[in-house]
């Protein structure tokens, strides 16, 4: 496949002195027993704000904050009084966004004990976590020698931290110098595979397909559970559901920083609201919908993301997905499925993999959005893209594999 580019010549070059902010999260165990009734009283508050922003119809949350100030600043530390405040704003909003949507939606209740607290209120000193409990009164939580490590490094930014009952996550920022890409990466992701094509015709398959394979091999060993009791059940989704989770994210992280490590900009698909086709009534099956649902486009799209900017400067830039598959990369016609995932095109004759023809696709929108080339593929272009497998891709892309290899 030949691959034609031509500059448009619209703007100068991004400046490679300019920084973009990097925001990460990091999260250690802990075992403190002194600051949960604070975190009881502070869910207390927070659901008293949302009780009384509902009655009274409260959107500032400045106003929220004059109505519940007085009643609980005698009762707990005034500064966590406001942090509650500001924490049942964000979930009043979140409600009525909802509720435009969907007006049976449910009014928002928070039931784990948990507390947030901004950056002014605490103080890390020799490796211990010092939090406010009351005034002049602390409580200290020891850090471990891996956060200890990372918050140590220069010119980090530490934000509002969150703790529930056993865990405390520490999120911090960082000002990264921005570079120039050198080249460009359209993805089209699908619930087995990503598929990558670059501005110079080559595809890269990246294999999902162990991800769902581990989601239905844990569904399965769960379905033969027959005890006749919860708390036994409950304890084996807990150890599955965890072991599936830890399995997912190694899987994922690797993956991710394969695809960063390029050193391009990536365009990959915007699929908000696809999780609304997946739905019971909607038509599919029970073991469809649950691969459906079980696959964790957002979650490699956001690894992909802060990865992208923390090694590159830049992040990823997303497109609409409408069409991306059912047109042609070359003339825009739509085209007609043919067996094995190849798709067949009546205008130019071009016969072309579904997910290479979607991420051509997703590529040229991608530059024509940046503003930086314009993409076309040659019509009468040799048929053979340049191929890359990574070696635990399997049944991936059928007609690439046949392709690739005509004795089987």
């Amino acid at each position: 496949m030949i691959f034609i580019i031509t500059s448009l010549l619209r703007g100068s070059r991004v400046n490679t002195l300019s920084r973009v902010i990097s925001v990460k999260c990091i999260s250690q165990p802990h075992h403190c027993t002194e600051i949960i009734h604070v975190m009881e009283s502070f869910r207390m508050i927070v659901n008293e704000s949302i009780r009384l922003g509902l009655e009274h119809n409260v959107t500032s949350k400045f106003m929220l904050q004059s109505l519940i100030y007085h009643r609980f600043s005698k009762e707990i530390y005034s500064a966590y009084v406001i942090t509650a405040v500001f924490k049942a704003s964000e979930i009043l909003k979140r409600y009525r966004k909802a509720k435009r949507k969907n007006p049976d939606t449910k009014k928002p209740f928070m039931r784990k004990k948990m507390l947030v607290v901004d950056n002014q209120r605490y103080r890390i000193t020799h490796s211990r976590l010092r939090l406010p409990v009351s005034p002049r009164q602390f409580v200290y939580i020891p850090l471990n020698h891996h956060v200890c490590e990372v918050l140590s490094r220069p010119g980090l930014k530490l934000g509002s931290i969150t703790l529930n009952e056993n865990k405390l996550c520490i999120p911090y920022s960082r000002g990264i110098l921005r570079k120039d890409p050198c080249g460009y990466l359209g993805i089209d992701m699908n619930l087995e595979n990503a598929t990558c094509f670059d501005e110079h015709g080559n595809t890269t398959v990246v294999d999902m397909s162990h991800i769902v394979y581990t989601k239905m091999k844990y569904r399965e060993v769960l379905s033969h559970f027959n005890r006749n009791d919860s708390r036994i059940q409950g304890k084996l989704k807990r150890k599955y559901g965890q072991k599936q989770k830890n399995r997912q994210d190694t899987y994922l992280h690797q993956r991710s920083k394969k695809i960063t490590s390029s050193g391009r900009q990536i365009i990959m698909e915007k699929l908000s609201g696809i999780q609304k086709k997946y739905r019971r009534g909607n038509g599919q099956g029970p073991k469809l919908r649950f691969r459906l649902n079980s696959w964790a486009r957002f979650k490699l799209q956001s690894m992909i993301d802060y990865k992208s900017i923390e090694a590159n400067g830049f992040g990823v830039k997303f497109v609409q997905p409408h069409g991306t598959s059912a047109r042609c990369a070359k003339c825009g016609k739509r085209l007609i499925p043919e067996e094995r995932r190849k798709m067949w095109c009546i205008s130019c004759r071009h016969i072309v993999d579904r997910d290479i023809n979607a991420s051509m696709n997703i590529l040229a929108r991608g530059l024509e959005m940046l503003g930086v080339m314009s993409a076309r593929f040659e019509p009468d272009a040799v048929q053979g893209e340049a191929v890359k497998q990574f070696k635990d891709a399997e049944q991936i892309a059928p007609s690439l594999l046949a392709r690739n290899n005509p004795s089987s």
